[in-house]
């Protein structure tokens, strides 16, 4: 249905962004005079035929009453009906708002009050984001300027979404202020990594370290103390399923492997128990069938010993593999890639009803 029927208009304060609706009902109008509600499939009205509207009422409601250039599509076919009662009007209001905004952004841009006059800039790109091609380079410098001003009463996360701003505006003029965000990254890679959001906070960092050349002896330093050694952690690996619990914090891993290790130990001992009391009754045997039979029995022991002692061998060799590589994968995020790339209402509503008649 949002395909074949919606309404379309532009939202005149918020940069005459498209809004779509889709109708709130269609009702067809039979070649029996009765009406069927497109919810209700047609074909349980086979006495309809294929052709079974004449007429479809197709009702939109919550129109604001200063949409502009509002059109409906139905089946494929637009109708443009213009603007709404109260569009030039708001038309009006947002050259009014506009040149205020600009004004006041430049006004404040030129005694120095970045955060004010990023404000103001921000206001004006909602009303008409086509400004910034005009006033590109003040307002890259202004929202450089806000992101250092948060940055100093340590509003990170926001001071962060201001020099992004600020570099797809301007690149030109964010170069200016490598230096300062590469800062601000580094401060905000190291906060995370001392909470334990690891992913997020390398990232940070190594954006801090592409930035500019200011922080890049502290971002190798932190990387090398971040990353684990192969030895301690392969050590307490010896004991399978303690790395990967204590390391790893890998609880269903660490169980799996400690309790393999755990039952194939105890059969072990156990089976080797038995081998040896049947090889002690076979050393007793008083009769050739009595020692064949404890000496069949033993071998038996001593083949189910075996096998659950090599288990547990390779229990305790797969966990110091398996910690060893998960080690070289944790270490790698360590290493920085010199090709790195960052992974960075109003209106009054209305409703009216559009009748159209479609010939059989």
């Amino acid at each position: 249905m949002q395909d074949n029927f919606f309404l379309q208009y532009e939202d005149i304060l918020n940069d005459n962004k498209i809004r779509k609706r889709i109708p709130s009902s269609i009702v067809i109008k039979t070649i029996f005079g009765n009406y069927i509600a497109m919810e209700t499939p047609t074909y349980y009205f086979p006495s309809t035929g294929l052709s079974s509207g004449q007429e479809w009422k197709i009702t939109f409601t919550n129109i604001p009453q200063n949409a502009g250039s509002v059109s409906i599509t139905v089946l494929g076919s637009s109708i443009d009906l213009g603007d709404m009662p109260k569009a030039d009007e708001l038309r009006k209001r947002k050259e009014v708002l506009l040149s205020d905004a600009i004004n006041t952004a430049i006004e404040k841009s030129n005694t120095n009050q970045w955060k004010e006059a990023a404000n103001y800039w921000e206001d004006a790109i909602s009303l008409k984001s086509s400004i910034v091609n005009k006033y590109s380079e003040t307002i890259s410098i202004s929202f450089c300027e806000k992101a250092k001003v948060l940055f100093t009463q340590n509003n990170l996360s926001n001071a962060i979404n201001y020099f992004e701003k600020a570099k797809k505006i301007n690149e030109s003029v964010f170069n200016k202020y490598r230096d300062d965000y590469s800062d601000l990254q580094f401060k905000y890679g190291t906060e995370l990594l001392n909470n334990s959001n690891i992913s997020i906070g390398v990232e940070s960092l190594k954006y801090s370290y592409i930035l500019s050349n200011r922080n890049r002896d502290k971002v190798e330093n932190k990387f090398n103390e971040m990353k684990k050694s192969h030895f301690s952690s392969s050590l307490l690996s010896i004991i399978p399923g303690l790395s990967q619990l204590v390391i790893q914090k890998n609880s269903t891993k660490s169980l799996i492997l400690f309790g393999t290790f755990t039952v194939s130990s105890l059969l072990t001992i156990s089976n080797k128990r038995k081998a040896d009391n049947y090889y002690d009754d076979y050393l007793r045997a008083t009769t050739p069938q009595e020692a064949e039979s404890q000496y069949y029995l033993a071998d038996k022991q001593i083949k189910e010993t075996a096998l659950y002692f090599s288990l547990a061998v390779g229990t305790i060799i797969y966990s110091i593999i398996d910690q060893y590589i998960n080690t070289s994968d944790y270490n790698s995020m360590f290493e920085i890639d010199k090709n790195y790339s960052p992974k960075t209402n109003l209106y009054n509503s209305g409703s009216f009803v559009l009748s159209i008649n479609i010939p059989l």
